[in-house]
């Protein structure tokens, strides 16, 4: 084989397993994320967040000793970038969106709406266990299911 050859073998190649490991890098979002933080009991709360394959998002953020805060959403994904942006109910003030990264499977919060979030913003995020695949759609969800969050969102059907 000439020496041309097998440079552009070698070339071919090279390009071939860097498009491979670039189009790997794109790590697939899981359907159901929580975290948990907060330095004391006041402060302390849990964060779900359920996506749906056709882009919607329900979150839903447990305090302690309060209501839980429900809000419906939108995400999108551009590379290890998740942006979830608000459904803003009439007559409200807008919520900034929520810009986290996904690193080795974990939504880890880089941007934040401070009011809705708090100030240190949200705990990172970890996939929750077992089968955990995307819902065709959460639009309908009214709250998440807190006891098995694996199943299915609760709807006005099944409250």
């Amino acid at each position: 084989m000439s020496a041309m050859k097998t440079r552009s073998i070698t070339y071919v190649l090279t390009v071939m397993m860097f498009a491979s490991a670039t189009l790997h890098a794109v790590e697939k979002l899981k359907g159901i994320y929580s975290g948990s933080g907060g330095f004391s009991q006041e402060v302390h709360r849990v964060l779900m967040v359920e996506f749906g394959e056709d882009g919607t998002a329900i979150l839903q953020q447990n305090w302690e000793g309060k209501e839980p805060q429900i809000w419906h959403a939108k995400w999108t994904q551009n590379g290890k970038e998740i942006q979830v942006v608000f459904d803003v109910p009439k007559d409200s003030a807008p919520i900034d969106p929520l810009v986290c990264e996904i690193k080795r499977g974990v939504l880890i919060p880089m941007k934040w709406d401070a009011k809705s979030l708090g100030l240190l913003g949200p705990p990172q995020l970890t996939p929750f266990g077992g089968k955990n695949v995307k819902q065709h759609s959460v639009a309908t969800c009214q709250g998440m299911n807190t006891r098995d969050p694996s199943q299915n969102c609760t709807t006005w059907s099944s409250r």
